[in-house]
């Protein structure tokens, strides 16, 4: 604790009305002195009269986090964020999906174009803005936490979604409890540095669950962490043949997941596993509850003998009736697309946690994700990430009308260039092939297109704070 923290933890008994005017006067003070700071020489030509003593400012490090001391109290706030800004496009190709000849469900499928090249955006634009607060307190039980976390996007074109404002993070963390939306204890990776994720299992940069967690900490960075999380947000029910898909029922059980990582200082590593319960009406009005489940297993190794900040990350991840565990679904960002199609590009293959056309009869998948990702710097202003991912998706017991195999390839790289402290430049291109089975009903013509494939690329433009 600093000595400044300490001064402000003994004035903590003083009107807090008075110690806010006077935290707030200081902000404007060291808003106008930096101002100033930046001006340009000629300026010191100009009459100047030196600065008052800055009042009320004080601060404060708490669990290796830098803020400034709430007024009238022993919190310590930390703001920060990005804006970011960017440019992204894609090549196209036709787009196909499948659908029945004749009765739903009981007849071969056949395949047509669905949205042409015409109608679909090869170029656009998108901005996002990220404002966190971060207030940490010491307490005997360890730090008391609250962090919340905004996030505004607008974008249009290539791979766009709606303007939206949301909560992206809010929860409370205090003697090894965590509550609130806040990233799952199965994931490790995350979507990774490229704009287009990786197969790798998300909800810890975006999509972040609801839950309830307990961590135990052993000392030399080991922990284990057991919790409950929200559900609906892990649900994949894409449509299937055109358009048939599940009718998800009320949710009746939360995921369970259970991690078991070490931080030290050569890097992590991590093993988890989470059960998914899916209650759902299926096509053939058949109701079940089925469980699936997935296991994770990752490691980061830093390397500093290469430069600084280098480090080598890899992580395989199985999954079976839980599709959105494997990380299939975090890269369906194209009309249409599920997640092996990039850009919206081919037969669109089906994702989804389960499926039946027959009563009594229920078909689930079983995915394979890998993943690795290096980062590597030539200097401190420049540095690389190359990335690359593979997916295999098989369904057991499947209906004939459907393609029962998917194996894919997902990968790039992603270059920085940072000429200014919280300024930087990202030039980033992805590449993805996927190769699927004939469903056995197939009947043609067309022939069936087995193999889909597509490149995209952003630039953006971040400056955080």
């Amino acid at each position: 604790m600093s000595g400044a923290f300490a001064t402000a933890l003994d004035n903590a008994g003083r009107d807090s009305t008075r110690a806010r005017v006077r935290f707030l006067h200081g902000l404007f003070g060291l808003g106008c002195a930096a101002w100033f700071a930046s001006a340009p020489a000629a300026a010191a030509d100009l009459p100047t009269r030196k600065a008052a003593p800055v009042e009320g400012v004080a601060v404060c490090t708490v669990g290796g986090m830098a803020g400034f001391v709430l007024p009238g109290s022993a919190a310590c706030l930390r703001i920060s964020g990005y804006v970011s800004a960017q440019a992204q496009a894609g090549s196209l190709a036709r787009q196909y999906a499948l659908g029945f000849t004749g009765i739903a469900g009981a007849s071969p499928v056949t395949s047509a174009e669905a949205q042409s090249i015409a109608s679909r955006d090869s170029f656009g634009f998108t901005s996002r803005a990220q404002l966190n607060f971060d207030v940490r307190e010491p307490t005997a039980y360890g730090d008391l936490r609250a962090f919340a976390q905004f996030e505004a996007s607008a974008s249009s074109g290539f791979e766009s979604s709606a303007q939206n404002f949301i909560i992206n993070a809010a929860y409370v963390q205090w003697a090894g409890l965590t509550a609130g939306r806040a990233p799952s204890f199965f994931s490790y990776l995350g979507s990774g540095d490229a704009w287009y994720a990786l197969y790798s299992p998300d909800r810890i940069g975006s999509n972040l669950p609801e839950l309830l967690a307990y961590t135990a900490r052993f000392g030399s960075g080991l922990s284990a962490t057991l919790s409950i999380e929200e559900p609906t947000q892990a649900r994949t029910n894409g449509p299937i043949d055109g358009g048939f898909d599940n009718v998800y029922l009320g949710t009746v059980f939360p995921d369970i997941a259970a991690a078991l990582r070490v931080d030290q200082n050569w890097g992590s590593a991590q093993l988890s596993a989470v059960a998914h319960n899916s209650a759902i009406l299926g096509v053939s009005n058949d109701t079940a509850h089925i469980w699936g489940y997935a296991a994770l297993a990752g490691v980061t190794v830093n390397l500093p003998s290469l430069a600084t900040g280098d480090s080598i990350a890899a992580q395989a991840v199985f999954s079976r009736a839980a599709l959105s565990y494997s990380g299939i679904p975090n890269t369906a960002l194209s009309p249409n697309d599920q997640g092996l199609n990039i850009n919206g590009n081919g037969t669109i293959y089906q994702l989804t946690d389960a499926l039946n056309y027959d009563v009594g009869r229920w078909s689930t998948p079983d995915a394979v994700t890998a993943a690795v990702i290096l980062t590597h710097y030539f200097s401190p202003q420049v540095f690389v990430t190359p990335e690359l991912s593979y997916a295999n998706v098989r369904y057991s017991g499947a209906p004939a009308q459907i393609s029962t195999h998917a194996e894919s390839w997902l990968g790039g790289l992603v270059a920085h260039w940072d000429p200014a402290p919280h300024l930087d430049f990202a030039l980033g291109v992805i590449g993805q092939t996927t190769r699927q089975s004939i469903p056995a009903s197939y009947l043609s013509p067309p022939a069936f297109r087995a193999v889909s494939s597509g490149v995209a690329g952003n630039f953006s433009i971040t400056r955080d704070f």
